[in-house]
């Protein structure tokens, strides 16, 4: 029977920003998703982040938004339920593919930082979400980490990922954004102080978040020496391009993007880039 959505998880999303759907794809996808990770973690692209080499004690690849593998994802995602999942969690009539972003940690990685997606690109609106796929087993305390509801809340200043200060601010006075808290440490003090939620997964699992959560990433160590996450991103009908990011040099290079209806996406405009398909069409 296929995987259903239901109230008390539309609650959950639209609540916490943060819900897991137990069981929602078959074995048959998460074998041709893994295909699709094998194939990307040895065809990055431009905007690879990478530390150490496969057989160092500590090892990090992440790679975003990769259009030379862009064909091979929407061909996954055309025979998968996730436009219809996105389009039930959000009632959205529209659901299109954003893009994607792969994690691949091996030996003693540390966490990824906390931070907020939103505080690096122009997206805006509730109906944004990523689909954090497991292509592994892992517990809480190795998986994707949320601060509940922060969706709702504000929009901090982005970080450098510098691993000698995990909140060195990335646009600091470029921009007007509050510094980002130093979530972690506030945790090793008071493990109370932050509302965190994570799960325990296992392949067929799909952790949905929305991109303006407070969240941070597990690391991996004996315990869990390998961990590989494929990330896909999706936007629906309260969706907009938001000029919040300031116009200055950055970690990523912004491009204009082309508006299905002519011209470049502006500040305030529906997220409609040319050449997305409505995953939530009949």
């Amino acid at each position: 029977m296929a995987f259903q959505v239901t109230d008390e998880q539309r609650r959950q999303f639209r609540d916490d920003g943060i819900v897991k759907l137990p069981g929602a794809i078959d074995m048959s996808l998460v074998d041709e998703l893994r295909r699709c990770f094998d194939w990307a973690v040895h065809h990055t692209g431009p905007t690879l982040f990478q530390v150490g080499t496969e057989d160092s004690d500590a090892f990090a690849l992440v790679d975003f938004d990769n259009r030379a593998n862009r064909a091979m994802y929407e061909k996954a995602i055309a025979r998968s339920p996730f436009g219809r999942i996105a389009a039930d969690l959000w009632q959205s009539e529209f659901v299109g593919f954003l893009c994607e972003e792969i994690f691949w940690k091996k030996g003693r990685s540390a966490k990824t930082f906390w931070h907020q997606d939103t505080s690096y690109w122009h997206w805006g609106g509730e109906h944004w979400a990523n689909f954090w796929i497991p292509l592994s087993a892992h517990t809480a305390e190795y998986a994707l980490q949320v601060v509940r509801g922060s969706h709702k809340g504000i929009m901090y200043d982005g970080t450098t990922f510098n691993p000698q200060n995990p909140t060195e601010p990335l646009w600091g006075d470029a921009a007007n954004f509050p510094p980002l808290p130093d979530i972690s440490a506030d945790l090793t003090r008071d493990p109370t102080s932050w509302d965190v939620v994570s799960y325990d997964v296992a392949p067929g699992d799909v952790v949905v978040i929305h991109p303006h959560c407070l969240h941070a990433g597990g690391g991996t160590d004996a315990k869990v020496p390998e961990r590989r996450t494929l990330v896909l991103r999706f936007f629906g009908d309260q969706s907009h391009y938001s000029n919040h990011i300031p116009d200055t040099p950055s970690m990523y290079k912004y491009a204009p993007i082309e508006s299905a209806n002519g011209g470049y996406l502006a500040d305030g405009d529906p997220y409609r880039p040319a050449g997305v398909t409505n995953l939530a069409a009949p």
